[in-house]
């Protein structure tokens, strides 16, 4: 549990530098094009890690159900979601995108109590009402407003929840290094395919599509993400592993503040960030050795 609660901080750091600096990428270039070259080179990454390590043994003892459901993964969360996801990032802002991005835990929390049976303590569901107090009501009006970038962004939230609770599954016999290449691999097709669909295949040939300096920290950054949260999240609950990563805005807010914005935090910001770490350790803390949990 502490080395799986360690690896998810360290994803939420990641997320939110990501989130940061994939906005700005993504300013001078189409975000799908970017997103599938970007993808591509970490899966090259990925399969270096795999090659390195001697994990890639394991793929003879995956079985027919654990392949269909790399596969769906791959194709959902490797896949459309990123092409949804940075289509919606370029017309809305980091901040705001990160802030719906947020909504992954409430998501995998409404799958996993059914599908994977896990269970809330009642430390966690004041946690999470903590959360959802700091996102939604304190923070979120301020600076949210819906329009065609939300929905997408919204959309590839809910397909990676969907995602998450299959990866759940799978990483009960799967190492989180196996799932997390497969996952990248599997998506990279799908993304080139959305890209020719879109009529956008004649933009990577063109060389502003392999800036590299925004390609290569991007894909650095989605490198270190995969890793660590998916041999994070086979050491912790799924719905202990998403309400961690609702750190990653607060760095996303902060970078914007001081890059772009120029501004400080509000009162309302720092009090929602009070509140949010506060929620966070209540659902990733346990308080005793044997608390009793109870179904939501």
């Amino acid at each position: 549990m502490r080395k799986g609660i360690y690896l998810v901080l360290t994803t939420a750091v990641i997320s939110g530098f990501s989130v940061f600096a994939n906005k700005i990428f993504i300013s001078t270039t189409d975000p799908l094009v970017f997103t599938a070259v970007k993808n591509t080179l970490t899966g090259i990454f990925l399969s270096v890690t795999i090659l390195v390590s001697g994990k890639y043994s394991q793929l003879k003892l995956l079985s027919r159900r654990d392949w269909m459901k790399l596969i769906i993964i791959g194709f959902f969360g490797g896949g459309l979601a990123f092409g949804l996801f940075f289509m919606g990032l370029a017309k809305i802002g980091a901040v705001q995108g990160s802030l719906i991005h947020k909504t992954l835990f409430l998501w995998v929390a409404i799958l996993a109590l059914p599908f994977l049976h896990e269970r809330l303590r009642f430390s966690q569901i004041a946690g999470y009402g903590l959360i959802f107090l700091s996102t939604f009501v304190i923070a979120g009006p301020a600076q949210f407003s819906f329009n065609s970038g939300s929905f997408l962004v919204l959309c590839a939230t809910f397909l990676w929840a969907i995602e998450n609770v299959l990866a759940k599954m799978v990483l009960r016999h799967v190492s989180g290094e196996i799932v997390g290449w497969l996952r990248m691999c599997i998506g990279i097709p799908v993304l080139v395919v959305m890209t020719v669909i879109l009529n956008k295949g004649q933009m990577f040939l063109a060389a502003r599509t392999y800036s590299f300096w925004p390609l290569v920290t991007s894909s650095l950054f989605l490198t270190g993400y995969v890793l660590t949260w998916y041999v994070g999240l086979k050491r912790l609950p799924a719905i202990t592993a998403t309400a961690i990563l609702v750190l990653a805005p607060i760095i996303t807010t902060v970078l914007s503040g001081v890059f772009l914005t120029h501004t400080l935090t509000s009162l309302p910001q720092n009090i929602s960030f009070g509140l949010l770490i506060l929620g966070v350790f209540l659902v990733a803390v346990k308080f005793k050795k044997n608390p009793t949990p109870i179904i939501v």
